[in-house]
């Protein structure tokens, strides 16, 4: 496996906090580490990260939208094959592999640079950013390259590690930078003064204390997708942390964590979800917001529950019925069958809806939310719904009168994140705004109010907890993985993709071009790519297929 390092220049540093990683890098010795500055090269590495999880070409979060059926093919293109037939090869979306690899060696050096030389609030920021993609790794991929990893020309043919060994790991190296930060802050004297963590932390500016909440709920989502298996040492241990978890005296983010380099409106500085979705700093449709258009499916879902969402998320498209002057046009919320032949277009006599973005800086709201707009890491309301799962499922103490608590802050947080608009500061979502009985007009409050007060909701078992179906040992779990999934759409589809694996909720459509063996004529997972096939096909796990299952997927 051949990583590459990058540096950030002296030059390319006074532009970092303005600036995208795709005109930032600048690829370097690969078999050498050179000494930087971990201050120089962090606010590239995070928003790379950010760019791959969300909007980069591959990223993450398309792959995922597509599979969890979140987006759907039109009519004005050809090609998607993979989409369609889940046949996958080892060159879809093969970039995931590497580019995530390339990141994470951004954070190897950060780290080791940051213990050797004085910057150990970097080391443990670089720790934690490990975590976070080594887990979109495993995640998608199953086994990889972890012990061994990360070693440039020492060993270009890493060992793949068991996905499950993987996960054990990185809850120990969770608890290790917090632990790190901890002994950093007693420690600091006279004689020790650590470099602080200044603008390059273009996430939490700096904030220690957000960076340790942030790792105490990415614990959560690991133990979560531990949390089903049928190892009985494995879900012991799952119980033993939730609890100690629970009660983490740093306690769990409080904000959509995102990252905020500095959009703006010029090629290659743009976010990157808009840019690749929405329009071109020249203002021109982007070329791929021609090609994807949401499926009927998930806008059934905000019409069936009367989801004010619907119209914040999307345009609204058209059917004609009729010719001349006798044609009747009428507005219709129109979206694409997985793997249908005639998929619907932008013209008469079906007018296909698309993801709604404004062309303009100040665009608000929506999943395209704007070209200035931070880029999500973690939503507020994924945190929430992994909370109220933990709750109903008795992870966590509380029982469902804690878990409603949470349930429908996550809801609201979701209803807060899609009506805000567009900043180029990093806007956060804190536990007093979505407690506050004063909300009344703020971006998204009445509309998440209409829809949880709603008559046709009071008894809908999808969206009143209340009147949820349970489902023994699990609790309430349907109905918080259906909200979760409807908060996610699009901008964290990757955590709903791996829900549905998770818990097969919420009961997904496959595509009609489906080849897939499995009973949901769905895919569990990405093909190993090209590069590893080529050149570390000793290491690489024999028998795998798209239809070979994650360690933690054991629900169908």
């Amino acid at each position: 496996m051949k990583i590459l390092f990058k540096m950030l220049t002296a030059a390319a540093l006074t532009t970092a906090a303005s600036s995208c990683s795709s005109f930032l890098d600048i690829n370097s010795n690969p078999n050498q580490a050179l000494t930087v500055a971990p201050s120089a090269i962090l606010a590239t590495a995070l928003s790379t990260t950010a760019a791959n999880y969300t909007g980069n070409n591959p990223s993450f979060n398309s792959y995922a939208s597509w599979v969890a059926s979140y987006w759907g093919k039109t009519g004005v293109v050809s090609g998607y094959g993979e989409e369609l037939t889940y046949n996958y090869s080892s060159s879809y979306y093969a970039g995931l592999f590497g580019n995530t690899y390339d990141n994470l060696n951004d954070y190897n050096i950060i780290q080791t640079q940051g213990a050797a030389n004085g910057y150990p609030y970097h080391a443990a920021i670089a720790r934690i950013m490990k975590v976070y993609n080594y887990q979109l790794l495993v995640d998608e991929y199953g086994d990889i390259p972890y012990t061994q990893a990360l070693q440039g020309g020492t060993n270009v043919a890493p060992v793949y590690d068991k996905a499950a060994d993987i996960y054990k790991d990185l809850l120990v190296q969770l608890a290790g930078a917090i632990d790190d930060i901890n002994k950093t802050d007693a420690t600091a004297t006279a004689t020790f003064t650590p470099l602080a963590v200044g603008s390059e932390d273009i996430v939490f500016g700096g904030d220690m204390k957000k960076w340790k909440k942030f790792a105490n709920s990415l614990k959560l989502r690991i133990l979560l997708r531990e949390s089903q298996t049928s190892d009985a040492a494995l879900t012991t241990s799952v119980t033993q942390q939730m609890a100690a978890l629970q009660t983490a005296a740093d306690g769990f983010i409080t904000a959509d964590v995102v990252a905020q380099p500095g959009y703006a409106q010029s090629a290659g500085q743009q976010n990157p979800l808009y840019n690749r979705y929405a329009y071109t700093a020249a203002g021109t449709s982007a070329t791929e917001r021609q090609y994807q258009i949401p499926t009927q499916y998930i806008l059934n879902q905000y019409i069936s529950n009367n989801d004010p969402r619907l119209t914040q998320l999307y345009t609204i498209g058209a059917r004609t019925v009729g010719t001349d002057a006798n044609a009747v046009t009428t507005p219709e919320y129109i979206g694409a069958m997985p793997g249908q032949s005639n998929a619907p277009t932008f013209v008469a006599p079906i007018v296909a809806s698309r993801l709604r973005g404004a062309n303009a800086a100040t665009a608000t709201g929506g999943i395209l939310k704007g070209l200035v707009a931070p880029t999500a890491l973690m939503l507020l309301s994924e945190h929430l719904f992994s909370k109220a799962e933990a709750e109903t499922r008795n992870l966590f103490t509380g029982g469902d009168v804690s878990a409603k608590q949470d349930y429908l802050d996550g809801i609201k947080a979701s209803f807060i994140y899609f009506y805000r608009a567009a900043a180029t500061t990093n806007a956060t979502i804190n536990a007093s705004t979505l407690e506050a009985s004063t909300m009344a007009g703020a971006a998204g409050i009445d509309q998440y109010n209409t829809y949880v007060n709603a008559a046709t909701n009071a008894t809908n078992p999808l969206v009143s907890f209340d009147n949820a179906v349970v489902n023994g040992a699990l609790g309430k779990q349907n109905i918080i993985i259906y909200q979760k999934y409807l908060a996610l759409n699009s901008v964290a589809s990757t955590e709903a993709w791996d829900d549905y694996r998770r818990t097969a909720q919420p009961k997904l459509p496959a595509s009609s071009q489906s080849q897939s063996p499995r009973a949901d004529k769905l895919p569990t997972r990405l093909i190993y790519p090209l590069g590893e096939v080529s050149t570390n096909a000793a290491n690489l796990p024999t028998g795998t297929t798209q239809y070979t299952k994650i360690f933690w997927d054991v629900v169908d």
